[in-house]
This record gives C-alpha cells, sequence and structure tokens, in this order.
C-alpha cells in the first residue's frame, strides 16, 4: 500500500484502550470466524493490541507504533492494511490528533460479535464462505451452534430473581447515588456491524430508488430500514436504482406494502445466474444432430463405453438419467439427489448434455450423488473450461491418468532380492562321477598302504 506513509509514521505515538470487555470466548470466535477474513497479520494484530490493553501503562502512555512492527515483524503498509480491515471488520476503531510533534493515535478495542449475529449478518456469513467454502462453513456453523432446552417432556422450574433475593422498595424505585454512578461509569459502547461507508452510500441514487417504489406503495422508511442490504445488492450484482426499484416491487409483501429483503436476495441471485447462463450458452455453437456427432466421438477415439456414454448424454435430460441408471442397477433415487443435482442444475453453470456425462460418471464411481461431490467435480471441471460432454470424457481421462501415476509411484522402487544358493555338482540329477586313470607307480604306493592297514588290524 503505497500511501500508507501518508497516513502514519513509525514515529507516530499510540495509545490502546478498550471500548467492550474482552472474554476467552471472544479470542475464540475471532480464530474462528475472524481471522479468515482478516488474514494472520491482522489477527496477530488484534491479539497484540489486546494484550497491550491490559497494561495500565499502554493506557496512559504514548508509544511508537515502531514498537509495534518490530513486535509483529512487519513493514509499515503490511500494518496499515491489517489496521483497515480490523477496521472494517468493527473490531477496532481509530482516533487521531495532531500536535506540534506528530500525531498520536487512540486504537479502540471492541469484542467481535456473537456467532449467532454474525452468522446472521449477510455481509459477515457470505464473506466466510467465500473464505473457508462450504464444507468448513457448516463445521463452524454446527461448532457455535446452541442446544437450548425445548423438549415439552419438561416444564421450567427456574426460580426469579425477586423470589430468592429481597431488595427494599425505595432503592428499587430510588437507585441509590453509588449505584447510579456505577451504572454511567460502565456503560459499554457497542460493537458496530460492519458496514458501507456514509460516502460510499451516497454514491447511490436514493431518492431516484424512493420514487421507483412509491408506485407500489412501498414507505420511504422501508428503504431506509434496509439501506445496507439494499446498497449490498447494488454493489455486488451492479443493479442501478431503477432495476432495483423494479425488483422490490416484484418481490414486496403485498399484505403491508414491505420489503421482503429474503425474497429479493434470492430473486436477484436467480437473476444473476440466469443472465450468465444466457451469456455462456450464446457463446456455444448450435447443437449438431446426434449422427454427426457419433462420427465426430469415433473419429477422435472415444472407447466403446465413452460413445455409450455421450450417446446417451443426449437422449434424456438429467433427472430421468439419473432414474434411468439408478433403475438399470436396481435401485432408486433418493430425495437428497434429487435436490443436490437440482441445485448445480439452477446455477447454469453446464449444460444438460455435459451434466449427463457428470451423472453416470459419478454413478459409475461412487453409486449415489451428494451435493458435496456435484460441487467439486463441478468445480474441477468449471476451471478447466468444460463445455460439452466430450470435454468432460477427457477430463475424466485426464483425472484417471493422474490416479493410476500416484498409484505407480506409491509402489516400492526395488523390490527384496532372493538369496539363490549354489547347488553343488554331485547333488544335480545329471551328475557323474569322473573317472581317473591313475599311473603304475601310483597303484604301487595305494598297494602299499593297504597292506600296511591290513596288518594293523590283524596285529
Amino acid at each position: 500500500m503505497s500511501d500508507a506513509f501518508d497516513y502514519l509514521s513509525p514515529k507516530d505515538g499510540f495509545m490502546v484502550t478498550k471500548a467492550n470487555y474482552l472474554s476467552d470466548f471472544d479470542q475464540t470466535v475471532v480464530t474462528y470466524l475472524y481471522q479468515p477474513l482478516m488474514g494472520a497479520v491482522a489477527y496477530s494484530l488484534y491479539l497484540l493490541l489486546w494484550s497491550q490493553s491490559t497494561q495500565a501503562k499502554s493506557q496512559t502512555t504514548f508509544q511508537t507504533h515502531a514498537t509495534l512492527l518490530n513486535l509483529l515483524g512487519v513493514d509499515l503498509p503490511a500494518f496499515y492494511d491489517a489496521r483497515n480491515k480490523l477496521e472494517a471488520l468493527g473490531l477496532m476503531r481509530t482516533y487521531q490528533k495532531n500536535n506540534n510533534t506528530g500525531r498520536n493515535l487512540v486504537y479502540e478495542l471492541y469484542a467481535p460479535m456473537q456467532p449467532h449475529i454474525f452468522f446472521n449478518d449477510d455481509l459477515l456469513s457470505v464473506i466466510l464462505y467465500e473464505s473457508v467454502g462450504e464444507k468448513r462453513f457448516i463445521e463452524l456453523r454446527e461448532h457455535f451452534k446452541l442446544q437450548p432446552v425445548r423438549s415439552k417432556e419438561y416444564e421450567e422450574v427456574t426460580k426469579n430473581f425477586l423470589t430468592v433475593f429481597h431488595v427494599q422498595n425505595d432503592h428499587l424505585t430510588t437507585a441509590p447515588t453509588a449505584v447510579a454512578e456505577a451504572q454511567s461509569t460502565y456503560q459499554q459502547k457497542k460493537a458496530q456491524k460492519p458496514s458501507f461507508t456514509s460516502v460510499e452510500l451516497r454514491t447511490f441514487d436514493w431518492a431516484l430508488l424512493q420514487e421507483v417504489v412509491a408506485q407500489n406503495q412501498i414507505d420511504t422508511d422501508e428503504i431506509l430500514r434496509n439501506e445496507q442490504r439494499l446498497f449490498n445488492l447494488h454493489y455486488f450484482y451492479g443493479l442501478d436504482e431503477m432495476e432495483l426499484g423494479r425488483l422490490i416491487g416484484l418481490t414486496m409483501d403485498v399484505a403491508d406494502s414491505r420489503v421482503n429483503m429474503d425474497a429479493l436476495e434470492q430473486n436477484v441471485l436467480n437473476n444473476y445466474t440466469r443472465r450468465h447462463s444466457v451469456q455462456n450458452n450464446s457463446e456455444q455453437p448450435a447443437k449438431k444432430p446426434l449422427e454427426t456427432l457419433q462420427k465426430e466421438w469415433q473419429k477422435a477415439g472415444f472407447n466403446e463405453k465413452e460413445m455409450q456414454w455421450l450417446t446417451e448424454s443426449q437422449q434424456y435430460l438429467p433427472v430421468d438419467y439419473l432414474e434411468y441408471l439408478k433403475q438399470k442397477n436396481h435401485g432408486f433415487v433418493a430425495k437428497n439427489e434429487i435436490r443436490a443435482l437440482r441445485d448445480l442444475q439452477n446455477r447454469y453453470i453446464f449444460n444438460n448434455d455435459v451434466l449427463n456425462i457428470l451423472v453416470v460418471y459419478i454413478i459409475s464411481q461412487y453409486e449415489g450423488l451428494t451435493q458435496a461431490l456435484l460441487d467439486r467435480i463441478a468445480n474441477q471441471w468449471a476451471q478447466q473450461g468444460v463445455k460439452t460432454p466430450a470435454d468432460a470424457i477427457l477430463q475424466i481421462r485426464d483425472f484417471q491418468t493422474k490416479q493410476e501415476t500416484k498409484q505407480t509411484k506409491r509402489q516400492p522402487r526395488y523390490q527384496a532380492k532372493t538369496k539363490q544358493e549354489t547347488v553343488p555338482k554331485w547333488a544335480k540329477s545329471d551328475y557323474q562321477a569322473p573317472q581317473t586313470t591313475s599311473s603304475k607307480a601310483d597303484q604301487q604306493e595305494i598297494d602299499q598302504l593297504l597292506k600296511k592297514i591290513r596288518e594293523g588290524r590283524e596285529s
């Protein structure tokens, strides 16, 4: 960030204070929910400032920013970027005062949102989903999910406060002076939800939007109440005032003329995916006759099994093809499989032909469809630019080749050598004793030896 030095110097002083009490659970929330959004440097900065805020010296004495830079091991632009992220997420506010010696800044720390508020916030929950992916997002949601008692089998027998504790009536009506002072002293600032700034909001013509929705008798207060969420739709999807007003009218609650934000956001998302689907389909050439396609596939060298998949991909709708494959294997289509396939189909990532190849491939390998499996393979194919069934088959081939290569590499490079012992010649089946010839002198020597042996035995 090149302009960081325009707003901050290592010589500038800083002091840390807290607007809220920070607990161990708050640190857990920051670690699991906020850290994926802001990154390691901003996370370390927040924890460092948190530790600084517990020291009395840090709340009364200014230190230089060089101290923070050295402790974090980062340069000034990285620090400034991390600070901006903490401010944007509502975890910190920065106050500045200029004097003759330079700038002094006060960093005011805020506790993170409670998990149920975090997950109900449109901006935070969507950014977390995009940062960690669907699987991890669901794991985090379940991790922070509470389990209050809802069973009707139990009757609550909890005592209320005044049943257990007794307080003088006059103290209830008029609090003692010391109590009143404590109440005023310990008021905390509320943490701010991440939102668009007033400068950003002024870039949108709210007066024009109000004129458009007034045709449907929608109150101006409804627009102001949902200002942040409406601007979010404008910002992320590029909707102008006229288009946004038209969609508000289509999704409004007719009974009380209120803006139905949930229905509006779903409508905008559907329109966005359909628009991109039309753009993608307009880039694809017109569909060729099946006979022509089969000749091209044969020429491309697809085998018999691949030819069957390619041909069948032209003859069924995805759900019907799934049912056909299941019945062929004496099975049935589960409801969750239909929902998963419909969900992928409604995102308009692939045409039906490619979806059919995806279906038959998964059924042949895994026997059943799951949302996670569909999304994982579809995401890989989309990144590789799969547009046609033939492209999908080639992707399957490539994947299988890589898998076979991995398995080959896993095999041991060296096989244990078997030790072979040398078999002596006399142990062989075709062994023949060698015939030797001896001279006359040798024979005489042998006879003498035999004679001595016999004489020794007789004596």
